[in-house]
């Protein structure tokens, strides 16, 4: 009797964790919390580390304690860093043409050395927030847009959380509202109304091992949130005092970025190196 009901637990188990997602159809109490880089492919490949049965897994991502001194931390080797990503699910075309989508913020074109560096601050939150998605999606192996928009709300102050998850809801509405022609007529990305290559984000999260099953709601909400957070620091930049204009056209440089970035506490902390996350103060320690 023992042997059968665990037959069956074991059967039930199978059939829950289909691989239809792109991810393998492994049992799920093989899954951890965090995304760790290895050298082993490329240097740019995150398998998972910690047990799901961990307590404080929240903690790989989410700390709030406010680092007086971060250099300090970072130089005594205290302060773990993030990983760097070689490869973002992003082309700076596409950053630069996601900028301009806005007629009110229909501006010149930042410089290279901007959309470069503005990419890289932004990709610091994409691993947050791709983190504390795997750790929200360890319970049933799976990750959704639930997952996607809880992982959005947790990294991100409220007003720039809210921001995203109202992009990626339209992008959403608008892909569900499509017809069966469009389906082989335009991409998904157009379907969404986005500039982001949805696939390119699917295919990013799978190699990322964000959860064994990935929907592709999931990867819808991830690329809206990202390009409309590109936006809003964007949108914040213009209207920071320290941005210098030449007869009406703002001047873009990567020191004004940074500055504006610095003093503005609903930003700075999720775009920082290091692994925890910094909350509710600016650069200069004003909450």
């Amino acid at each position: 009797m023992a042997r059968s009901s665990k037959s069956a637990a074991r059967t039930l188990e199978d059939l829950t964790l289909d691989s239809g997602y792109g991810g393998a159809a492994d049992s799920f109490r093989s899954s951890s919390a965090s995304l760790c880089c290895s050298e082993a492919h490329g240097g740019n490949y995150w398998h998972l580390t910690d047990s799901m049965h961990s307590r404080h897994n929240s903690l790989d991502t989410v700390n709030t304690v406010l680092v007086e001194d971060a250099e300090i931390l970072e130089c005594s080797g205290q302060c773990a860093k993030l990983p760097e990503l070689e490869d973002v699910p992003w082309s700076l075309g596409e950053v630069a043409s996601a900028l301009n989508k806005d007629e009110e913020m229909s501006l010149p074109t930042p410089p290279q050395d901007v959309l470069l560096r503005l990419s890289v601050l932004v990709s610091r939150v994409l691993v947050r927030v791709a983190k504390e998605a795997q750790r929200l999606s360890l319970r049933y192996a799976k990750c959704t847009k639930y997952e996607i928009q809880s992982a959005t709300k947790i990294i991100l102050s409220w007003s720039v959380s809210m921001s995203c998850i109202g992009a990626a809801v339209s992008a959403l509405s608008m892909y569900n509202m499509t017809t069966e022609e469009d389906k082989f007529s335009r991409g998904k990305s157009a379907r969404c109304g986005l500039i982001f290559n949805v696939g390119k984000f699917f295919r990013w999260m799978v190699d990322s091992r964000v959860a064994v099953r990935i929907h592709e709601h999931a990867s819808i909400y991830l690329a809206a949130c990202m390009e409309s957070l590109f936006r809003e620091v964007y949108a914040r930049v213009l209207r920071s005092a320290l941005l210098e204009r030449d007869n009406g056209i703002p001047k873009f440089t990567v020191e004004l970025l940074e500055q504006a970035i610095n003093g503005d506490a609903e930003l700075w902390g999720s775009v920082q190196p290091w692994q925890h996350l910094i909350c509710g103060k600016n650069a200069s320690g004003e909450l």
